[in-house]
């Protein structure tokens, strides 16, 4: 006797762990979903929230009295031209010359208060000038915004006293 197959030989996902549901996105896209927000949300992924950050941890005031400037003399300031390149990683650009894709980014020349930022040309020029002093101002800088946050989070920091033999 011979048996017939049918021409359909998928194997059905049923009862092997996979559900029957909506099909998620791989990647973002049209097909993303999402959801509503009662905040505000820029088209940074959060730039403002950056700025408030930054004012919160009052890290102008502590870049002013840590920060050694160096011989360069930039208009725009060297706090300024140092927060320009922490945006710049921030909204996810890893190089110095992406700042011709935002030099005209209404909410970014918002902050710094021009109608435009300077070239990429002149963030090079004021990278190239910084040398072991701003280095060493730099850590500094850091160590004291680590303290300052530890301490707006309520954390303290205790050394171990563990001795190794």
């Amino acid at each position: 006797m011979v048996k017939t197959q049918s021409n359909n030989i998928t194997k059905k996902l049923t009862g092997k762990g996979f559900e029957e549901s909506e099909p998620r996105a791989r990647k973002i896209n049209a097909s993303t979903g999402f959801e509503t927000c009662t905040e505000q949300i820029s088209a940074f992924g959060g730039l403002l929230g950056l700025i408030k950050f930054l004012d919160l941890i009052k890290l102008e005031e502590i870049f002013e009295y840590h920060y050694i400037k160096p011989r360069r003399k930039v208009k725009l300031g060297n706090y300024r031209m140092v927060v320009g390149i922490l945006m710049l990683l921030f909204i996810g650009f890893n190089r110095l010359w992406h700042f011709t894709y935002i030099r005209l980014d209404a909410m970014i020349c918002g902050f710094f208060q021009l109608t435009r930022l300077p070239v990429a040309s002149t963030f090079w020029r004021y990278v190239n000038s910084l040398g072991i002093n701003q280095a060493d101002s730099f850590l500094k800088i850091m160590a004291v915004l680590r303290e300052r946050v530890w301490q707006l989070c309520g954390l303290t920091f205790e050394k171990s006293s563990l001795l190794l033999l």
